[in-house]
């Protein structure tokens, strides 16, 4: 009896063992797009050279599935693992931005110089020549606000690789 429980327990373990390393093994193969070939497990076909598609991702801010582009294809934020972070030189304000007919020293700034800011967008101001770059406030639990692009360490982030928001004057609307 007793070698009947202990044989039924090996036997369920490396049944269990079985069955999840078949799972894990079945996680990490994927298919070929270009010529079909299945059951591929590195970052290129065997067969064509393809390299192995990227997964998609669903987006932290609108919650949009199946992106797979750095920025979301839905509302245009950037990917978490795209996102820049800036290191701030001067308060950042929320009430300022493309839109908006105010400068610098309105209600709405917060005082964060010398911390590092997640960037979002930016947008640029034919009225006043320069980048607004619309960041996430740190401190204000999410709030996002628009700010001169002077009031951050430009060697901290890449302004190239933002993505760029359009303002609309005729509606007053802002397009990402």
């Amino acid at each position: 009896m007793k070698k009947t429980v202990i044989r039924f327990i090996v036997m369920t373990c490396v049944l269990i063992m079985t069955i999840g390393a078949a799972l894990a093994d079945s996680d990490a193969r994927w298919n070929c797009p270009q010529c079909g070939r299945t059951g591929n497990d590195g970052n290129f076909c065997p067969h064509c050279a393809a390299p192995r598609p990227e997964a998609s991702w669903n987006c932290t801010y609108c919650s949009h599935r199946g992106n797979t582009d750095k920025y979301c294809s839905a509302c245009g934020k950037p990917r978490a693992a795209e996102e820049q972070w800036a290191l701030a030189t001067d308060r950042l304000s929320i009430n300022a931005g493309p839109g908006t007919r105010r400068y610098f020293k309105e209600l709405g700034t917060y005082r964060v110089k010398g911390e590092y800011v997640r960037v979002l967008a930016k947008s640029w101001d034919t009225d006043n020549s320069i980048w607004w770059i619309q960041c996430e406030i740190p401190g204000t639990n999410h709030v996002i606000g628009w700010t001169g692009l002077k009031r951050f360490d430009q060697s901290t982030f890449d302004l190239e690789a933002l993505p760029e928001v359009i303002f609309d004057r005729s509606t007053g609307r802002i397009y990402y």
